[in-house]
């Protein structure tokens, strides 16, 4: 795994993406939790100045460098009523005002002096309540929490803050009828589950290139397969050749020498990686959905397979084939029951999808439970494996990222 700093194993950070427009990744929340508390907030007066902070930062940074988006983090009063010293470039981060923030002469003071510094600011869980305006000249960014407040009702409202030159964030899109909605509005960025919670159509048909891409991942699930069919299956999908070899010809794959031929490659991967590689391929070819849908389901994928490593079970390789097939439905449109039935999974595979039953839905579970800052599964977990979950959980962010880069 990367190697993060040691105080993030005290850490919970849970990222979720933020969205543009064309739903192409503009940046990630990270919401910190303690390992051991129930409650998120990680700063207070005394510990601001000291090396927790600066050690945070170090991550932030490092994750920043790889992932090259800005991210979102909240920062307590007593943060920014310090004069700590907050060792991250202004450019890599957007500091969030918490919704019941108490709004003081010196907190107004003190937001203007870390804007004159460059900081951006976001102002979270906006309810249009005229004593935050105050802020509105200090701010970047408004989030709107469009389940709490609805936009329709404040299409006025909303209009005035883009007069200002306000960029809008809207949180907690759970469809794309909301997020359709909100970008009719003038809203510019969102966050939620639209993505990978689309609608699908029932008894929706499979496409031919879908279903070309499940015969070839149905047959690498055969152990006794030939090189030479697998060869031709490859061979004769020019794309899949392309992105394949490149792949292959790149730092991240640890091939030790250059490939040159498709059979060069099977020999050289093996049955277990070429079917790994071949099924990533075959979603990102096989499907219109935005490439933030895929970084999620690669991120599910590896963390899954990263916690059965740690367990040192030989289920690795299913637990990533678990993670990564179960936002299937939203690659496909199809319902997952109906594309699960066309792909050769075993039966432990399939339950763990369908009901996170047996020890790949266990490793599912934690994942999503991650993914989703579901607290109320996390926090009974033992502290060990809470660091172990946060750790694969990162790894799986930046393992993603580059994979993405790669087959693009």
């Amino acid at each position: 795994m990367i190697k993060f700093p040691t105080i993030l194993d005290d850490i919970m950070m849970a990222q979720q993406p933020i969205l543009n427009r064309t739903k192409e990744i503009f940046g990630y929340e990270l919401l910190f939790r303690g390992n051991d508390a129930l409650n998120a907030n990680i700063f207070d007066g005394d510990t601001a100045t000291s090396q927790v902070i600066v050690n945070l930062c170090i991550g932030i940074t490092k994750l920043e460098l790889q992932l090259r988006k800005p991210f979102f983090i909240n920062m307590t009063t007593e943060l920014i009523l310090s004069d700590a010293f907050f060792p991250v470039d202004p450019y890599h981060v957007y500091i969030e005002i918490l919704e019941n923030q108490k709004l003081t002469p010196e907190f107004v003071i003190a937001l203007q002096k870390w804007r004159s510094a460059g900081y951006r600011f976001v102002l979270d869980d906006y309810q249009f309540d005229d004593a935050y305006k105050v802020l509105l000249p200090w701010v970047s960014i408004v989030k709107i929490d469009v389940l709490a407040t609805h936009p329709k009702k404040y299409i006025k409202q909303i209009a005035d803050l883009k007069v200002r030159g306000l960029i809008l964030l809207a949180e907690k899109v759970e469809n794309l009828e909301m997020f359709e909605l909100c970008k009719n509005l003038g809203f510019d960025l969102f966050q939620g589950y639209f993505l990978q919670r689309p609608e699908i159509i029932k008894g929706k048909k499979i496409d031919s290139s879908i279903q070309s891409a499940i015969e070839l991942v149905n047959a690498l699930q055969n152990k006794d397969i030939s090189i030479e069919t697998i060869t031709g299956l490859v061979s004769n999908n020019p794309k899949l050749s392309y992105q394949l070899l490149r792949i292959l010809n790149s730092s991240m794959c640890g091939v030790p020498k250059t490939v040159v031929s498709i059979r060069e490659a099977v020999i050289l991967l093996g049955l277990v990686k070429l079917k790994k590689w071949a099924l990533l391929i075959m979603l990102s070819s096989s499907t219109n959905q935005p490439q933030a849908l895929l970084k999620v389901l690669l991120t599910r994928g590896r963390c899954c397979q990263l916690l059965a490593e740690s367990k040192k079970s030989s289920l690795n390789d299913s637990a990533f084939m678990v993670g990564l097939m179960s936002g299937i439905d939203a690659v496909f449109n199809v319902e997952r029951s109906i594309i699960l039935e066309k792909i050769a999974l075993d039966r432990n595979s399939r339950a763990a999808i369908m009901t996170q039953h047996g020890e790949l839905g266990a490793y599912l579970s934690q994942t999503l439970s991650y993914e989703e800052q579901n607290w109320a599964n996390i926090d009974p977990m033992p502290s060990s494996e809470k660091r172990t979950l946060n750790r694969a959980f990162l790894s799986a962010m930046l393992w993603s990222n580059e994979v993405v880069n790669s087959i693009n």
